[in-house]
């Protein structure tokens, strides 16, 4: 039986925020997971480019047991769950990111009412009809291409305009351009992710929080510090 397993990125002593990395999968499946597998692969930039965030990060990516979501079984959440009680027990004060493409971010959603989850931020995520939201006072941000074929993006406006109408902190980044592989402009993509978690936990992280200049600076901050629902970049 495959078993799920954490990649430690960045593993300090001492961990200001904990960022837990997810990648994604499939409907349905039941061959392993493997490092190199490419839904696992896709993932690994996106570790390093947290791991240079400045300050006390820790950074870990989460190899799910299987390529399926597996209907009611939800795989992808039993994993999740599970990881989340080991970066729990190994930093137990810090606060938690979720970090989750496609499948992942599906079960970033799903896992969000874990203790500790401050921040989901869902890169081009599935989301179905009646999949919960985080509404326990984390801050949701979706970042999805306007090219995505594959998960829609009108379901990630859907999400953040009711967490939005709700009183929730919620915000969507329209990258224009890009796809749901996040291979288009895929830098930008790397960045977002980083400075928002930088800027979302400056306070834990010692940091200004002050965003870089440019665009992705100023996206940053309409999502951090305006707090607006819909940003495109």
């Amino acid at each position: 039986m495959p078993l799920a397993s954490l990649t430690w990125d960045a593993q300090p002593a001492r961990a200001g925020v904990v960022v837990l990395v997810l990648h994604g999968g499939a409907i349905e499946g039941r061959e392993p997971n493997h490092p190199w597998s490419h839904n696992v692969a896709r993932l690994v930039p996106f570790g390093l480019a947290l791991k240079r965030v400045p300050g006390p990060i820790a950074v870990a990516r989460l190899r799910f047991r299987y390529r399926g979501w597996n209907g009611d079984e939800q795989s992808p959440v039993v994993d999740t769950r599970w990881a989340l009680a080991q970066l729990r027990a190994r930093y137990p004060d810090a606060p938690i990111a979720l970090v989750g493409h496609s499948m992942g971010g599906r079960a970033a959603m799903y896992a969000a009412d874990e203790p500790g989850v401050r921040l989901v931020l869902g890169l081009a995520p599935w989301i179905e009809e009646g999949d919960p939201r985080p509404e326990n006072g984390q801050r949701t941000v979706i970042i999805h291409g306007d090219r995505d074929v594959i998960c829609p993006l009108w379901a990630s406006r859907r999400t953040v305009e009711a967490l939005h109408a709700g009183g929730h902190t919620a915000s969507l980044v329209r990258v224009a351009r890009s796809d749901h592989a996040m291979l288009v402009r895929g830098l930008l993509w790397q960045a977002l992710v980083s400075d928002v978690v930088a800027s979302a936990f400056a306070t834990e992280l010692g940091g200004s929080g002050e965003p870089r200049s440019g665009p992705i600076g100023a996206a940053v901050a309409r999502v951090v510090r305006e707090r607006r629902p819909i940003i495109d970049i």
